[in-house]
């Protein structure tokens, strides 16, 4: 039986020309070396990129290459972005509680053998998993404060903290859900730590306050005044009255938050908001000639229901405010003649009007491509059977659906030339190379890309192939 166990083991690499490739991209000079094409020049790459003279990182970045290949962890090696990992843990090849070599494989998935594998060299104590994909980044700072976490320093203690905390917020970003990226569970346990709910402090977490921390001071009491709102403050209001306080505060510098109540913030921002975005479109006003499709009008008991083109971009304007979505940037496409936009509307007796949906039109291809109800939701089936009723009328074939929706929604909130729309979308932070698929949200990739990294990870599995003969 032991023969048999030695024979079916894998050999190390220490007998293969793997340990050997590694050895040779290891000695390798700095400088740029690109793909050429081979599994080699991907390893090259990594030990290029670093000094000559950084002895530790070399040698730590071979000994994970070579140990990772004895513990079959081929998918981590054979990866590119996984192999930037590799190398930005290599950069505290001195700072490890554990050594390489002790660390054992668990499960087969990659990512999760990444993490037990950061974990087992820099956790001595327990990290919050937020921070794992620090190493996947290219913030160096990060990354020092999980190794300064794992090695037992207290969240009050890490280095070049851009936000005096509280022994309150420390513990709240302990807790920080995975999901979250850094700036969001700083900004969201300095709201906790000053009484905020949940709800408002996630809130904070996922507004342009996670854009950065320049002039900390006075943004420290906008969070600490919005943590006093006992009511709910939804994202898309808390995003006007930041950008309103932005604009304030560039004109005002000694501003200030005494006195101010939220109720009355939030009208103020409003106020602005509006005025800011008729402004912008007003010097951008663009009419067209409406297309060669029919409104409709159709009264069901006693209430009229009217489908109505927009032909000019004051109107767009206002069909986007009320409906909260941005329907305003589709004036160029309306001018060009390319698409047409129709609002279907509901009048009722003693009532105010109501926009029940916008609905966008491909006047070449005679096709209804997109409706939308407020806030980009799905239409109701009331609707959907008025806009077939009326494109049946005007020979329009509908090719929108819920999939299609998946795929392509309406325009997103947006900011244009730092002017805050209706309901400006949360800044994107996602500054990683790689970050697994547990913490971003789905991308698409195209066809050239997705050829490509087949075509890579072929190359690099032949290589791995030979490597073991």
């Amino acid at each position: 039986m032991e023969t048999l166990a030695q024979t079916l083991a894998l050999p190390t690499a220490k007998q293969t020309k793997f340990a050997d490739m590694v050895e040779r991209a290891s000695t390798k000079a700095p400088g740029l070396t690109g793909y050429k094409g081979t599994y080699e020049s991907v390893i090259e790459a990594q030990f290029t990129r670093i000094s000559a003279s950084n002895y530790t990182k070399r040698e730590t970045l071979k000994r994970l290459l070579l140990h990772l290949y004895n513990q079959t962890c081929y998918t981590i090696i054979k990866t590119p972005d996984y192999l930037d990992v590799l190398a930005n843990m290599s950069a505290f090849g001195g700072k490890m509680v554990r050594d390489i070599e002790s660390w054992e494989k668990k499960g087969f998935v990659a990512e999760d053998q990444l993490t037990s594998l950061i974990q087992h060299c820099f956790a001595k104590y327990p990290v919050p998993q937020f921070l794992e994909p620090a190493f996947a980044g290219d913030k160096l700072l990060y990354m020092v404060w999980y190794v300064q976490l794992g090695a037992g320093k207290s969240v009050m203690e890490l280095s070049s903290f851009p936000v005096v905390f509280t022994k309150k917020m420390a513990h709240y970003f302990r807790l920080t859900p995975p999901e979250y990226k850094v700036e969001q569970a700083i900004r969201r346990a300095q709201a906790l730590g000053y009484g905020a709910t949940i709800e408002n402090a996630e809130a904070i977490a996922w507004s342009v306050l996670s854009a950065g921390f320049e002039d900390e001071a006075f943004w420290d009491k906008v969070i600490k005044f919005v943590a006093k709102v006992k009511q709910s403050v939804p994202l898309d209001e808390l995003q006007i009255v930041l950008y309103f306080l932005k604009q304030l505060k560039e004109n005002q510098p000694d501003l200030t938050m005494k006195g101010r109540t939220w109720d009355a913030l939030l009208r103020q921002a409003q106020e602005w908001n509006i005025e800011m975005n008729r402004r912008s479109h007003f010097e951008n006003y663009l009419e067209w000639k409406p297309a060669d499709i029919g409104n409709f009008t159709i009264k069901i008991n006693n209430v009229t229901y009217a489908i109505v083109q927009l032909v000019n971009s004051e109107e767009l304007y206002v069909e986007g405010y009320e409906m909260s979505h941005c329907v305003a940037d589709y004036d160029q496409d309306c001018a060009t003649g390319e698409i047409a936009i129709f609002s279907l509307r509901k009048y009722a007796e003693k009532k105010a009007m109501e926009r029940i949906a916008t609905i966008e039109v491909d006047i070449i291809a005679k096709e209804v491509t997109q409706a939308k109800g407020k806030y980009n939701e799905y239409t109701t089936d009331e609707a959907d059977k008025l806009i077939k009723e009326w494109a049946d009328r005007e020979g329009l074939t509908i090719e929108y659906s819920p999939e299609y929706y998946n795929e392509a929604p309406l325009p997103q909130q947006a900011q244009h030339q730092g002017i805050a729309q209706a309901n400006p979308r949360p800044v994107d932070l996602d500054n990683y190379r790689y970050v697994p698929p547990r913490y971003r949200q789905d991308t698409k990739i195209t066809e050239n890309e997705l050829m490509l990294i087949l075509r890579l990870s072929l190359l690099i599995l032949f290589a791995l192939v030979r490597a073991c003969h």
